[in-house]
C-alpha cells in the first residue's frame, strides 16, 4: 500500500490554480500564471518564450474555465507558431525598397518630388483613428457610488443597496463579488454577486445604454461566477424582477435555467 507521502505527491495536480490576487492565477507548480485582461483570461508560461525572449502568452479564452482547459495544450502541445519573424523581414525589406525608391524619385525631377512630398504631408496630418476603449473588470471602489446608482436609475432596476454605506458593507460581506465594468476611467457595468456559504447568487446587473447588447453583461456575470466557483458555490442564482422581459432574455442567453420560485419581502426598517 502506498506511504501517505506517495499518495500525497501522486495526487498533486500541476494544472490546479492557486489565486493570486483578484483575476491572476498560478498552476500548483509555479510554471503558468492566468490573468484576466480586457479581453479575456490569459495563460502566461513562464519557461517557454517568443522570438523577443518575452514569455510564451496563450489566449484569450473567455472564461477562467475554458483558460484552466488550455493547460493541458499548453504544458505538452507544440509552441504556436507564430510569423512574427517573417513580418520584420518583410518590413526591413520594403524599408529598403522604399529607400531605393526615394532616391530613384529624387532623380526623376524637382515637380514629381514635390507632389509626391505634399502627398506624403497630408497624409501624415491625418490622425490615425483611435481603437474604442477596451473594457476592464474590477472590483467596487468606495468612490463607485454615484456611477452605480446612476448605471440602476437609467436601467430602472429595483437595486437594494441605494447608498453608499449599504454598499460599503455590503462590498465587505462578500469580497471580490460586487464587480464594475469600466471603460475609458467610466463606470459602464455592474454586477453583484453573494455568497451564502451554500450557494452563490447574482443580482442587480446594470449596463450602461450604450454598452448593451455587446459582452459586458456576460463578462460580468461570467466574472462573478468564476469567483464564486472558487469559493465552492456549485450553484448560481440570479434575481430577475418578473416585470422586466430584457433581463430574461439577458439570462436565459447567459445559460441560465428559469427556476419555479417566488421571493417574498419585508423591509425590517418599515
Amino acid at each position: 500500500m502506498p506511504s501517505k507521502a506517495k499518495r500525497a505527491t501522486e495526487a498533486v495536480d500541476p494544472n490546479k490554480l492557486k489565486r493570486e490576487t483578484a483575476g491572476r492565477y498560478t498552476t500548483a507548480d509555479g510554471r503558468f500564471t492566468v490573468e484576466q485582461g480586457s479581453g479575456g483570461w490569459m495563460i502566461v508560461d513562464g519557461e517557454q518564450t517568443n522570438e523577443l525572449g518575452l514569455p510564451l502568452v496563450r489566449g484569450p479564452f473567455p472564461t477562467l474555465d475554458e483558460a484552466r482547459d488550455g493547460l493541458d495544450a499548453a504544458r505538452s502541445g507544440a509552441v504556436p507558431a507564430s510569423d512574427l519573424a517573417t513580418r520584420i523581414a518583410a518590413l526591413k525589406e520594403r524599408g529598403g525598397q522604399s529607400e531605393r525608391g526615394d532616391r530613384a524619385e529624387r532623380g526623376g525631377g524637382a515637380e514629381r518630388h514635390g507632389r509626391k512630398s505634399r502627398a506624403s504631408e497630408r497624409k501624415q496630418e491625418e490622425p490615425a483613428p483611435k481603437p474604442p476603449p477596451s473594457i476592464e473588470i474590477r472590483e467596487f471602489r468606495s468612490r463607485d457610488g454615484d456611477d452605480l446608482r446612476s448605471l440602476w436609475n437609467e436601467a430602472r432596476t429595483d437595486a437594494s443597496p441605494d447608498d453608499n454605506a449599504s454598499l460599503k458593507r455590503l462590498a465587505e460581506r462578500n469580497p471580490g463579488l460586487v464587480l464594475v465594468a469600466v471603460q475609458d476611467k467610466s463606470v459602464v457595468g455592474v454586477a453583484i454577486g453573494t455568497w451564502d456559504g451554500r450557494r452563490g447568487w447574482i443580482q442587480d446587473v446594470a449596463v450602461a445604454a450604450a454598452q448593451r447588447r455587446t459582452d459586458v453583461a456576460a463578462r460580468l456575470i461570467r466574472a462573478v461566477e468564476d469567483r464564486l466557483r472558487d469559493l465552492g458555490a456549485e450553484q448560481v442564482n440570479a434575481a430577475v424582477p418578473d416585470d422586466d422581459p430584457g433581463a430574461a432574455l439577458l439570462w436565459e442567453a447567459a445559460k441560465y435555467d428559469r427556476a419555479a420560485i417566488r421571493i417574498f419581502r419585508r423591509e425590517l426598517t418599515k
